[in-house]
């Protein structure tokens, strides 16, 4: 059975550019196969013409061409499972009916293969051997990646493009001198690996002008990280740190079509908001969304999900049980409902002091209770709303696929069941593909990273409200029907 084939292209702020690519391939290809832009963050318009042509494409912020390939890479092999990949940038294109037949038996072959302009087999000396063809491909030490050939074998192998490179320079010179290492693609020189002699085919594409993105800075940078890393294993991840890996997953993760539910855009006013908490800055955080001052209970603690439930389901009554009060790390957590009461750093004698003055503290977060149910048992409607990330568990962006779920209509039916004549919805924000259809639950993430500065958050989080066309008005004794814009 014929190997699976995909295509990919790699673009940056190359709207016409790219859209020819597209043509070309749809016009000329022979073969069934999964296709995918990665885009790395274009502000040209590249993104809404992928929205209105329906083509599937990942995207970010602009992190260089190291980090895009892999995007499209890891789509690619490890999303549709494809064995023979092949990725051009977006000024290269095919230009003959059939042409991919030649690199998936070169693939095959080789495991990895490189595109030979004719401009460059006319004016370089370098070229050994070889006719370009994928039984008997040329042979050259050039580094050029304006289309480049992978086997899903060598890429178990090989890995992915080092994200140490920045924007543009060397990143594929480094990338290819590893398939070399690992014995794909080409005839490596131990003497000097610099020189390695790797496997080209010609014909069949052809390359529009375009402006370069990178400059000599950068290239001269990134030929130093080059040098320092040359040694290192052959195989690398796509990541070099945990909050990378999220963010990464993140981005292949929105590729995902998401069934979301219809919202009722026009109904999507309310007298108040509730913060059910996420991490130790999310209710000051939404509180600058709002342009506001409201205090809940849980801006003051750090609550998992479960206990959340538990504590509408009991009425809060498990709420500072001073018995399992205990020192953990640099705070002070309950064992028996894991809610972390005091965040700031101490010691043990100041744990201490605040469990030997938690009557004070009860009555600060009775009181607090008893705000919220004096709210909820009015008739104003209310928006709760509860951030993913439960004491930063995770780094990244939002909630990776697959990690354990919240059991959402857990706590839509313990807040229901508390207060029975109200009318809420929860707005759900950052629990990545999450998704439930229940009019009382609102799902949205924001487009910047969980760990972000707050500015970007605030901004992040306000462009989610005007979307949704969330809108909160005060009706207080003082300024009764003021509407507090979400932005």
């Amino acid at each position: 059975m014929t190997n699976k084939l995909g295509i990919g292209i790699i673009t940056y702020n190359r709207k016409s550019i790219l859209s020819l690519t597209i043509e070309n391939i749809r016009k000329f290809t022979n073969s069934d196969f999964e296709f995918v832009i990665a885009d790395d963050g274009s502000s040209d318009g590249t993104i809404e013409y992928l929205n209105n042509s329906g083509i599937k494409y990942i995207t970010g912020v602009n992190k260089g061409i190291s980090w895009n390939r892999n995007r499209a890479l890891w789509y690619l092999k490890n999303e549709k499972n494809c064995e023979n990949i092949i990725i051009l940038e977006d000024d290269c294109s095919p230009n003959e009916f059939g042409w991919e037949k030649q690199w998936i038996e070169a693939i095959e072959n080789f495991g990895h293969i490189n595109y030979m302009p004719e401009g460059s087999i006319e004016n370089d000396n370098d070229i050994s051997s070889g006719s370009g063809t994928p039984n008997d491909p040329f042979i050259a030490p050039m580094h050029q990646a304006l289309c480049v050939g992978y086997s899903s074998r060598a890429l178990d192998f090989v890995g992915y493009l080092d994200i140490r490179f920045k924007k543009y320079g060397e990143e594929h010179v480094e990338h290819t001198h590893r398939f070399l290492r690992a014995g794909y693609g080409g005839l490596i020189q131990h003497l000097r690996p610099e020189r390695g002699q790797l496997y080209y085919l010609r014909g069949g594409l052809s390359i529009s002008h375009s402006e370069s993105h990178g400059n000599n800075d950068l290239i001269s940078y990134n030929k130093d990280i080059h040098e320092q890393i040359k040694n290192d294993p052959i195989y690398r991840s796509p990541w070099r740190n945990d909050s990378q890996m999220f963010e990464f997953r993140n981005e292949i993760e929105k590729t995902k079509n998401i069934p979301y539910p219809e919202y009722d855009f026009q109904n999507n006013q309310y007298d108040r908001f509730i913060s059910l908490g996420g991490n130790e800055n999310f209710g000051r955080t939404i509180n600058s969304v709002f342009h506001t001052n409201e205090k809940s209970i849980f801006d003051e603690i750090l609550v998992p999900f479960h206990s959340l439930v538990d504590f509408f389901n009991c009425g809060f009554n498990k709420l500072l049980s001073t018995e399992s009060l205990y020192k953990y790390h640099n705070t002070l957590r309950c064992k028996e409902t894991l809610v972390i009461y005091n965040k700031s750093p101490m010691n043990e004698a100041q744990s201490q002091e605040i469990i030997e003055n938690i009557i004070e503290s009860k009555e600060n977060y009775n009181k607090m209770i008893l705000n919220m149910d004096n709210i909820c048992e009015s008739d104003q409607k209310i928006l709760f709303i509860r951030e993913w990330n439960d004491g930063l568990f995770y780094e990244g962006m939002h909630r990776p696929k697959n990690t354990m779920v919240a059991n959402f209509k857990l706590l839509a039916d313990a807040i229901s069941n508390k207060y029975p004549n109200l009318d809420y919805k929860i707005l759900f924000l950052n629990f990545g593909d999450a998704i439930l259809n229940d009019h009382r639950m609102i799902f949205s993430n924001t487009d910047c990273a969980d760990n972000c500065d707050e500015t970007t958050k605030i901004s992040s989080i306000s462009h989610i409200m005007e979307s949704l066309n969330i809108k909160v008005m005060y009706h207080d004794s003082a300024n009764s029907n003021l509407e507090q814009p979400a932005c």
